[in-house]
């Protein structure tokens, strides 16, 4: 493999436009192409399920444990996958049509083929159709977890991908806190921690994306076995920012230059998974179920 498909197939992995970015070496990225022709308002239809799954995968697999010592030494590497389910429901939406205003049922970025409207006879213009399609948008990402001071461990998430040729600039960005509440209560027979957190993400000049969680997590360990689970708050705000290239025919657009604001839907999960500490080697799975549906696994090595 060489270096730019290398290169090429990790930027693929952390921004999940796994589909969408093996489709070109060379060319333009498809994807800024379709938003590029998007008026602002059916921009925030298209790309809405695209929002919500990436900021519920970005909120994934913060903790496989709720344990943590008011002083030791805690040093741990994460290897994370996660991955949110795209249902029907994500894959259409309501856009306005330009000609007179009423909604017309189309494809989402993860849908089929754009509709297509006739204002007059022998003039026909198409919705931009989908360029993910896929049921399952993956995520790839390291975490670093170090502890502990007073019952408190930092975790940090850190990935810089460089401009390669098309592909633009990649950088993530994350950092957070957990806390452990089981010191405050002596008797209780499990684990007990809280947490903050917040990750930030910037995709060349198209995408710029921040996520924000507060959590509280539950363990049980069993010898080697560690049962987990957490209720978590979280938000994802992600700017989009783009030159309108698009045509409609016998419509002007005012504004060429669009500037949008997405939040994702997904506010509430709920967490369950185990983990299996074999020595310094960790292997970890977990589901987590709110607006967004996700699932989370990896590895990790450390103590």
């Amino acid at each position: 493999m060489t270096r730019k498909r290398s290169i090429l197939f990790t930027i693929m992995s952390v921004v999940c436009l796994l589909t969408v970015l093996t489709l070109q070496v060379r060319a333009q990225n498809p994807l800024e192409d379709a938003i590029k022709q998007l008026t602002s308002e059916n921009a925030k239809g298209y790309l809405q399920p695209f929002v919500t799954a990436f900021g519920a995968n970005m909120n994934s697999g913060l903790y496989h444990s709720a344990d943590i010592s008011q002083l030791g030494f805690t040093l741990r590497l994460d290897l994370i996958a996660m991955g949110t389910v795209i249902g029907d429901a994500e894959k259409k939406y309501k856009a306005t049509n330009p000609y007179d205003g009423s909604e017309v049922e189309t494809a989402t970025i993860f849908g089929e083929q754009g509709a297509i409207v006739e204002p007059i006879p022998g003039v026909q213009y198409q919705f931009q159709n989908g360029q993910v399609k896929t049921s399952f948008i993956p995520f790839f990402l390291p975490q670093l977890t170090i502890g502990d001071v007073f019952g408190t461990q930092a975790i940090i998430r850190y990935v810089p991908i460089p401009e390669v040729n098309n592909v633009p600039k990649v950088t993530l960005f994350g950092i957070g806190a957990r806390h452990c509440v089981s010191q405050y209560i002596p008797a209780v027979p499990v684990d007990l921690s809280a947490s903050i957190f917040y990750q930030s993400l910037e995709v060349g000049n198209l995408f710029e994306a921040k996520t924000f969680s507060l959590g509280a997590q539950v363990s049980k360990s069993f010898a080697i076995l560690t049962v987990y689970g957490g209720l978590q708050y979280e938000s994802m705000s992600m700017d989009v920012n783009y030159t309108y290239t698009g045509n409609i025919p016998g419509i002007t657009v005012p504004d060429a230059n669009v500037s949008l604001n997405l939040d994702g839907k997904n506010q509430f999960r709920g967490t369950a998974g185990v983990d299996i500490s074999l020595a310094l080697l960790h292997i970890f799975a977990d589901i987590n179920i709110g607006s967004a549906t996700v699932i989370s696994g990896g590895v990790g090595f450390g103590f």
